[in-house]
């Protein structure tokens, strides 16, 4: 017998199995509860029964009231039945319930006044109970004397008989349906065998040699129901594919010249496009690259011009201005703040007109003069300087300056002018006023921060404290503005591009700060 046979017919046969066995099972289970049903309530009625007929046997109250004699009757009865328990006889008195008479250790402490109250009423009482592993009816009927519910006799009866009659059917029915499970098992296995094993297995070998090769086989099943009807519509088909297994191998011959010819076609088609798609991809390299370089040379062109007429516009007054200043400063009258005053005015003119020489060579920035410069001293001249603008539009200037911070290398005026371009767009993001917050730092190589915009640069050469080693200076610069879209922050760098409305700036300031800090080795981040 073949694994796939015998797998199917395994099958079939656990299925059956799986059906006989849940029914064997529920048919059992329910054979015993109803047998056990029926057992409890035959047991329940001669409970009741019995109650009921020792309840009719006293026969007046003064025989109630005896006790001796009353318990010697009770103890005779139960003698005589196996099944019962214990009996109670109860008189009812005006303090309830009294035990007047029992054979056994009472069991009407278990009786609440509710159910006592339904035994005064004349009805029987009865409820199913266990103790120590057994079950029991007790049963507590009303004791009539002159028309009157004078007391109570409760019978305790072993429902021990009923439960071995119930497991003897148990035991009887499952033997019944074990029997028959195994008698349909065994007929069905034959017939499986006999009737569908055999022809699948013959099928199944029959198309085993056909799809080795051999189309000449042929599936002998002399049956008329649907495997035999299965076997010559296999045999049809047999015929069909041998007849078109010739024609195939024909065309199949054609096929292959076709194919080797388009295979040909398909490999020169394939080396051109590869070749002209290279030519494309240099070309497009190529158009890039000039565009690219022709938009730097517009933007640069741009800014040659619009510095220039910044320079002619703005470089009149800036001269009247430190004019007037200089001749201020002749005056000998002037008090010591005064004279400060104005030396701040000249020396902030003379950057402005520096500025306006850096933004004339924004093309080609002037090289930076690199000396040791405290950037802590650069923060707090600047704040100095912006003291009055950050009081007039109301923002609170914090700075977090670490006492420790090494001398930087680089160009003061240059990394000032840096500086002050993040102030001035701090405040522009400010309009209502808030915080600016200048924080200076040692930063470890390759380390960032969460702040705002960030300027690290490199410390002194001379500086071999070992902490200063592979370290940065860095300084923070944090607003509490309205902040910059995402989608804007990877073109603020980007010359001429700017967020603020038109005429408030020109979107050169980030751009000329890149220029600066990375002239000085170090990286400006947003």
């Amino acid at each position: 017998m073949g694994t796939e046979s015998f797998s199917l017919q395994a099958r079939i046969i656990s299925l059956v199995i799986i059906i006989v066995a849940l029914v064997v099972f529920l048919s059992t289970y329910l054979d015993s509860k109803l047998s056990e049903r029926t057992f409890e309530e035959d047991f329940w009625n001669q409970a009741v029964i019995l109650a009921q007929e020792l309840a009719a046997s006293v026969g007046g109250r003064r025989e109630l009231e005896d006790a001796e004699v009353l318990g010697r009757e009770l103890e005779e009865i139960k003698g005589i039945r196996r099944t019962l328990k214990s009996i109670d006889a109860f008189l009812f008195t005006l303090k309830g319930p009294k035990l007047v008479a029992s054979t056994g250790r009472s069991s009407g402490q278990r009786f609440d006044p509710t159910e006592w109250s339904k035994v005064q009423d004349g009805t029987v009482v009865a409820y199913l109970e266990e103790a120590q592993g057994q079950r029991l009816w007790d049963v507590t009927a009303p004791i009539r004397l002159s028309g009157e519910i004078a007391g109570a006799m409760k019978v305790r009866f072993s429902l021990e008989d009923a439960d071995r009659l119930a497991a003897t059917e148990r035991r009887q029915s499952f033997t019944i349906m074990t029997v028959a499970s195994v008698l349909i098992v065994g007929v069905l296995g034959w017939y499986l065998q006999r009737h569908v094993s055999r022809p699948i297995h013959t099928l199944v070998r029959t198309m085993a040699q056909a799809e080795a090769g051999d189309l000449g086989v042929e599936a002998r099943i002399a049956r008329q129901d649907e495997l035999g009807r299965l076997a010559a519509s296999f045999n049809r088909m047999l015929n069909r594919i041998r007849e078109s297994y010739e024609e195939n191998v024909k065309l199949l011959a054609r096929i292959e010249n076709f194919n080797r010819e388009l295979q040909g076609e398909v490999e020169r088609a394939t080396l051109e496009l590869a070749a002209r798609h290279e030519e494309l991809r240099q070309a497009h390299a190529m158009l890039f690259e000039v565009q690219r370089h022709l938009n730097r040379t517009e933007r640069l062109a741009m800014v040659g011009q619009l510095a220039a007429m910044v320079a002619h516009d703005i470089g009149t007054p800036l001269n009247s201005i430190c004019g007037h200043a200089q001749l201020l400063l002749q005056r000998g009258d002037l008090d010591g703040e005064a004279v400060e005053h104005l030396k701040l005015i000249e020396a902030q003119i003379a950057r402005v007109v520096e500025i306006l020489q850096t933004l004339l060579t924004a093309s080609s920035p002037a090289e930076p003069v690199f000396n040791p410069v405290d950037v802590n001293q650069l923060v707090k001249g600047l704040l100095d300087l912006m003291t009055p603008v950050l009081s007039r539009k109301g923002v609170d200037a914090v700075t977090a300056l670490d006492p420790s911070l090494p001398p930087a290398v680089g160009d003061a005026g240059q990394l000032q002018q840096v500086l002050l371009n993040c102030i001035v767009n701090a405040l522009d993001a400010m309009p209502n006023g808030g915080t600016l917050q200048l924080t200076t730092r040692r930063m470890l190589s390759g380390r960032r921060s969460a702040a705002g915009n960030q300027l690290h640069l490199r410390p002194q050469p001379d500086d071999q404290s070992p902490s200063s080693v592979g370290d940065r200076v860095a300084i923070d610069v944090t607003d509490t503005g309205v902040g910059i879209p995402p989608e804007h922050l990877s073109h603020i760098f980007e010359p001429f591009f700017t967020t603020k409305a038109i005429g408030k700036g020109t979107g050169l300031g980030l751009s000329i700060c890149r220029r600066i800090v990375r002239a000085h080795g170090g990286r400006i981040e947003v």
